[in-house]
């Protein structure tokens, strides 16, 4: 049966930790410029990683929905961005009908997803209560991240990576 083929995938790779090797491409954007800014890495990752992280980032969404202020829309099951926007409407239609003042603050976390740190996400999910199995198996999918970069057909590396959440990981709307 595929699951217990998966289920013993996923106990190996938790045992040797050997799940946190990913291999960095440059895709050119559309605009056809070649500075740097115009081509988007994407990190290939094993199809069992991104099945083991969908997993996790499914269970991890039912344990954070419960602790999450109800302003956090992603990531969170039965949210969306259509549910922030008609909070967002909603809130400017009450102060408008009451005559209350307003203030709205827009932030934009360009490449926030890139830049938090491994240690620091570990000590908010204890601080929120997490099972402690539970950040043992996330520190083993990122705490020796490491990835190879592949311009053409040479691949160099690895290198460390000490922060961020890879594009494609499940993880990334529950983080």
């Amino acid at each position: 049966m595929v699951k217990l083929d998966l289920l013993e995938l996923f106990n190996q790779t938790f045992l040797r930790n050997n799940i946190t090797h990913g291999v960095l491409i440059c895709l050119p954007k559309s605009d056809g410029d070649n500075t740097l800014n115009s081509y988007r890495p994407i990190s290939l990752l094993n199809t069992d990683y991104k099945i083991m992280a969908w997993v996790v980032a499914r269970r991890l969404r039912q344990d954070l929905s419960e602790q999450l202020q109800h302003t956090k829309f992603c990531g969170v099951p039965s949210s969306s961005i259509l549910d922030a926007a008609s909070q967002v409407r909603d809130v400017i239609a009450h102060a408008e009908n009451t005559g209350n003042p307003l203030c709205i603050l827009t932030l934009d976390f360009h490449n926030a997803f890139v830049h938090f740190s491994h240690k620091y996400l570990f000590h908010i999910f204890q601080n929120y209560g997490i099972l402690q199995c539970f950040i043992d198996h996330l520190r083993a999918m990122y705490s020796d991240a490491t990835a190879s970069v592949q311009i053409k057909d040479i691949l160099a590396g690895p290198i460390p990576i000490h922060c961020g959440v890879r594009q494609g990981c499940p993880l990334i709307m529950a983080l």
